[in-house]
């Protein structure tokens, strides 16, 4: 199906795309045979060579790959915040899949009938706004580090994307957890110190992420102090977040409160 003018916007066609709108100058007329292998086999399992790329740079150079992004290198990149998404959505599947498939082995489900009233209001919050909680990262860290990494002169919106770029990682290294755990029957190895071992890596990731970004800016004292104050701004964070969560369920009268992991 070919015309001198785009089908979609009606803008004259100089090329094989539409300068535009994008869409291809030739856009073929739908046939069943057309249908079958293209849209329907190539739309289910065609996977975006920028997903693969984006995360493939997001574990091994997530602070120079979102440099590149800001610096207008955007082609090869899959949009950080829709993988972000993607991404929840695969590791709440492990996370569930045992649920899901009448396997309860691996999925740990915290003994809440010892809790006070404010401290399951808390657990559920915790619990319906995962997402949310998680995305949390990224003001957090970009505020941060707009302070701390004055050098680069990037503004809070650039910083924001760095931090999404390694809350992707963050979230890949959670989802390769997560299929260990589902999987953790069959290895014969501590679900307790694997924890501990993942922890340690992500902590070490988010680290690594900030160097990578800001190596060439900073000595490496340099990048070391500005890493650790990095993480101390996150924990005073989180402590001041979970000092307004409990005093507005409990109306400021605080008391004893119990959080369980979720």
């Amino acid at each position: 199906m070919t015309s001198n003018n785009c089908l979609n916007c009606e803008k004259e066609l100089t090329d094989n795309f539409c300068a535009g709108c994008g869409q291809k100058a030739d856009t073929h007329r739908i046939s069943f045979q057309h249908f079958l292998l293209h849209d329907l086999l190539h739309g289910t399992f065609h996977i975006d060579k920028g997903i693969l790329f984006t995360a493939k740079q997001a574990l091994i150079r997530p602070g120079q790959a979102a440099l590149e992004y800001i610096s207008g290198k955007r082609i090869r990149y899959y949009n950080v915040f829709y993988l972000i998404l993607l991404t929840i959505g695969i590791m709440l599947f492990f996370r569930h899949a045992d649920e899901w498939f009448g396997n309860g082995v691996h999925e740990v489900v915290p003994d809440t009938s010892h809790l006070n009233e404010a401290s399951k209001k808390i657990n559920d919050i915790f619990v319906k706004k995962r997402q949310f909680i998680i995305f949390l990262f990224v003001p957090f860290a970009a505020v941060n580090s707009f302070i701390l990494f004055r050098r680069k002169n990037l503004n809070l919106s650039e910083h924001a994307i760095i931090a999404g770029m390694i809350l992707l990682g963050i979230l890949l290294l959670s989802t390769l957890a997560n299929i260990y755990f589902h999987f953790n029957n069959m290895l014969n190895f501590s679900g307790t110190i694997a924890s501990y071992v993942i922890t340690a890596i992500i902590v070490a990731y988010v680290g690594y992420g900030y160097g990578n970004a800001f190596y060439e800016a900073y000595s490496k004292f340099g990048i070391a102090f500005r890493i650790l104050l990095f993480f101390a701004l996150i924990c005073v964070e989180i402590m001041l977040l979970i000092f307004i969560l409990v005093g507005f369920v409990t109306n400021w009268k605080f008391g004893e409160i119990t959080l369980t992991p979720f």
